[in-house]
């Protein structure tokens, strides 16, 4: 058997030789034209400082993560959201790369735009203070664009997390100093007309009297809870200051949007190791099909297997003018 296979590649070289050439030209070309050339736009931005949510507690971070690594962790949250995505979408016409169907369906497209930004927007952190934001398209205008439109999505979403709950707390705070100097008008004008109405007791009788004592300890801490307010409204106002509610407050663009086309050696690799794989598959079943097809006598064992006929002789593999001679040489004895 061995012997066999080896004659039938032996035999059709050129065309084995063919298969395993033409085939992986054919998968590179397929890919060539069936899978169009992507590009790749990323920009890198330096963190000034770590991500901060304003609480009841203070500015709330992570403080076992680099500045970087914060900004780069929200903002990957914030493109899990369907209403982040579809603003970065509207932002940067993402939707024309859709195909027309899809475009008609605003459920379908608000689902297919989510998606895509979700899945192939990548936010990495590289340093302490240094992220990257990248997209991939197969349009290099839209891809720059998608960058483009999350930082400025970013930095506009990020201002509003992060002093949201704070200017939910001054409403409050407000609330609060309101009732408080209400209380406190209350309390003074309880006191001062306790002390109208006992003009003719001196200071000492006053302070000694337990009701007029009553009525001033209120007086004091109703002020003390209006100071606490007050001092809790500037706190609030002093760590949204700090944070600051400009542009570049949180970040610089180090390294604006630049798309760039991606090789394609990888999958030009692969499309003709495909077309490879095909090739030796095709090789294999051609020469098995070859064999179990070939029905020529080779070797004593094989002729032994279709005649009874016993072996009397067995000559040597004669080249075509040796088997001329022979034959010649048999004929011409015959004839005698």
């Amino acid at each position: 058997m061995p012997g066999r296979v080896l004659e039938t590649l032996f035999r059709r070289p050129l065309q084995l030789l063919l298969l395993i050439v033409m085939l992986p030209v054919i998968g590179v070309a397929i890919v060539y034209v069936v899978i169009p050339r992507s590009y790749q736009s990323s920009a890198s931005l330096w963190a000034f400082h770590r991500y901060v949510v304003i609480g009841l507690t203070g500015p709330e971070t992570d403080l076992t993560s680099t500045p970087a690594q914060t900004q780069a962790n929200a903002l990957s949250e914030m493109l899990q959201t369907s209403s982040f995505d579809l603003a970065v979408a509207n932002i940067s016409n993402l939707a024309s790369t859709l195909p027309a169907d899809v475009q008609a369906n605003h459920q379908l497209r608000d689902d297919t735009l989510s998606r895509d930004i979700s899945q192939h927007v990548l936010v990495v952190g590289q340093g302490y203070d240094l992220f990257t934001i990248t997209y991939t398209n197969q349009d290099p205008q839209i891809a720059q664009q998608v960058v483009q439109a999350v930082i400025q999505n970013f930095e506009v979403q990020s201002q509003v997390f992060t002093v949201g709950e704070a200017q939910q707390l001054l409403g409050t705070y407000q609330t609060e100093l309101i009732k408080a100097k209400q209380d406190v008008q209350a309390a003074i004008a309880a006191e001062s007309n306790y002390i109208a109405s006992h003009s003719n007791e001196t200071s000492a009788r006053l302070l000694a009297d337990p009701h007029y004592n009553q009525l001033h300890t209120q007086t004091q801490q109703a002020q003390a809870y209006v100071a606490t307010i007050q001092a809790n409204i500037s706190s609030v106002n002093d760590q949204l200051n700090s944070q600051g509610n400009g542009t570049n407050s949180l970040f610089k663009i180090l390294d604006a949007p630049n798309a760039q086309g991606l090789s394609r050696t990888k999958t030009y690799l692969i499309g003709g190791g495909i077309g490879l794989g095909v090739a030796l598959i095709a090789c294999l079943l051609y020469i098995v099909l070859a064999v179990r097809r070939d029905r020529t006598v080779h070797s004593l064992l094989d002729l032994e297997q279709i005649t009874s006929v016993p072996v009397v002789m067995q000559l040597p593999q004669l080249n075509s003018t040796t088997m001329s001679l022979l034959l010649e040489s048999a004929l011409h004895r015959d004839a005698w």
